[in-house]
């Protein structure tokens, strides 16, 4: 081994030693000729840490789908046994198949890396995908695969790595994963993908959950190969049905128009803002939230060769989070795979970064997503004109009080003159009716969020004591006029809200009523 004599810190040394010991043989580099050694990592270890890369066991089945698709598939199925001490998951496609030399190849570490062309439909990134997906999620990889009638096998098993210390991979199908292909009906050509000792997939009810769960993802990352009919997707006995994050088939979607930035067009960006939730019924209202419900759906679907790698959020753009009044805001970006880099797609292919040179485009199209969705909001919560002509009145107004806003009944509205003026159950249940249904939930989100260091004002919070008791009074009016349930109710009211905040004139007024509840 040479000397090192090169006046560094014994760390910088020591780093640069290394790193001429991983290259292989001997090299010149301007006038200088190294030496190289080999030195490959230890296989138990680092296949050990290959299993810490953040997948769940949606991500991890996502890849595995992506691989079906490369390889051609228009049918792929995820099976599973939750059966304790023998849970297992596989996933069998219709695709072209590997030949041995194929298969030995896809099981290696970094098989195709990100600097290698792909196939338009290759939806690889690092040739890892197959490897750390499976083994994120069990102990035991088993590849079968068929191709012109030939079945071949390969398998990674952690344990046996362990013993040998070494990158064996096994070459046979055991009994237990042969007999599993023929349960799922693995006959044709095609390729099946096992996972056994399942330590942290879970097992039993643990592991259906999370399958269930990853189904409903599985059908948002690949919506636009199961909606155009490229791939039939089951898990379990169930169709995988395509959830579109911006539900074109509603009339009332909006599409602001397409944009092609960067230098070579090769980012496609269409702003959506969906329908206000008032013109929704409750189905397509749960329907359309998708797996992290309206507010954590908003924001930007990337999609990389028609497969959707993040799904929602700002994309960590400066001044852009969550709010409830632009949760309608849905934004469509489509890169190119030559942007593969640019966009830092991570291992998992969930995850991207924008560009520094798109920053400013796309921040101004979020902007106009965001606006849109505020005004939907807005126009919901004001006073409207209708069509025909004449204003609507609405059951609430709001009003400005010392720099603070609240919100009372409209007294002008039909139905509150109605229950003021007679003195019908039936009106008032009508009024209340109207009161529980047209909160402007809507307008009241805006304010707050307009000033979100403001402090929600509660009812009576800022009325003086005369206002206060002159509410408990026209209260008495209208209580029973039976002394005991009078007493009864003049007595609760020190644990009714708002009353319950002003406990003074709470026992004065209970002190002018006598036990029996005869006034005073």
């Amino acid at each position: 081994m040479p000397e090192i004599q090169l006046g560094l810190p014994v760390s910088v040394a020591s780093l640069t030693l290394c790193m001429q010991c991983l290259t292989r043989g001997r090299g010149v580099v301007g006038q200088e000729t190294r030496v190289g050694v080999r030195n490959p990592p230890r296989a138990s270890a680092l296949m050990e840490s290959l299993r810490a890369f953040g997948y769940d066991m949606a991500t991890a089945l996502a890849d595995l789908v992506d691989n079906s698709i490369a390889a051609r598939a228009t049918q792929v199925r995820v099976e599973f046994s939750t059966t304790e001490g023998q849970s297992w998951v596989a996933l069998v496609d219709n695709g072209k198949g590997m030949t041995e030399a194929v298969l030995h190849d896809a099981l290696r570490l970094g098989g195709d890396g990100p600097a290698a062309l792909r196939d338009q439909a290759d939806l690889g990134r690092f040739g890892l995908g197959l490897k750390t997906a499976s083994l994120s999620q069990c102990r035991l990889l088993t590849v079968l695969s068929r191709r012109a009638g030939r079945l071949t096998c390969r398998s990674w098993d952690l344990e046996h790595v362990a013993r040998v210390d070494d990158w064996e991979v096994l070459t046979e199908a055991d009994a237990d994963a042969l007999q599993i292909a023929r349960e799922v009906a693995f006959t044709g050509t095609g390729t099946m993908v096992l996972w056994r000792h399942l330590d942290n997939a879970g097992e039993g009810r643990v592991l259906a959950q999370r399958i269930g769960q990853a189904r409903v993802r599985l059908a948002m990352w690949f919506h636009r190969f199961l909606a155009a009919g490229a791939l039939d997707l089951r898990v379990g006995p169930r169709s995988v049905r395509a959830w579109d994050p911006f539900w074109r088939k509603w009339m009332a979607t909006q599409d602001l128009g397409t944009e092609f930035l960067g230098l070579q067009g090769l980012v496609k960006v269409t702003p959506f803002v969906l329908p206000h939730p008032s013109r929704l019924s409750n189905q397509e209202l749960d329907l359309a939230a998708g797996p992290r419900g309206w507010n954590g759906q908003q924001g930007f679907y990337v999609y990389r060769r028609n497969r959707l790698v993040s799904a929602g959020g700002w994309l960590g753009l400066p001044e852009l989070t969550n709010t409830h009044q632009t949760r309608l805001a849905r934004i469509e970006v489509d890169i190119d795979q030559k942007a593969d880099s640019a966009w830092q797609v991570d291992v998992r292919k969930s995850r991207v970064h924008v560009p520094p040179g798109l920053e400013a485009d796309l921040t101004r199209l979020a902007c106009a997503a965001r606006e849109a969705s505020v005004r939907a909001f807005r126009q919901r919560a004001v006073t409207l004109t209708r069509s025909r002509g004449g204003e609507i009145t609405f059951a609430w107004l709001s009003r400005q009080r010392g720099g603070m806003t609240d919100y009372v009944v409209n007294r002008q509205h039909p139905v509150v003159q109605a229950a003021l003026e007679a003195p019908s159950r039936v009106a008032v249940e009508a009024l209340l009716r109207l009161v529980e249904r047209t909160v402007p939930v809507g307008l009241i989100a805006i304010e707050a969020e307009r000033d979100e260091t403001r402090t929600p004002q509660a009812a009576l919070e800022h009325d003086d004591e005369n206002v206060v008791r002159a509410e408990l009074a026209a209260m008495l009016v209208g209580l029973p006029k039976d002394p005991a349930a009078r007493g009864r109710l003049v007595r609760a009211l020190s644990s009714v809200e708002p009353f319950n905040r002003f406990p003074a004139l709470v026992a004065e007024l209970t002190s002018e009523v006598s036990t029996d509840g005869v006034e005073r």
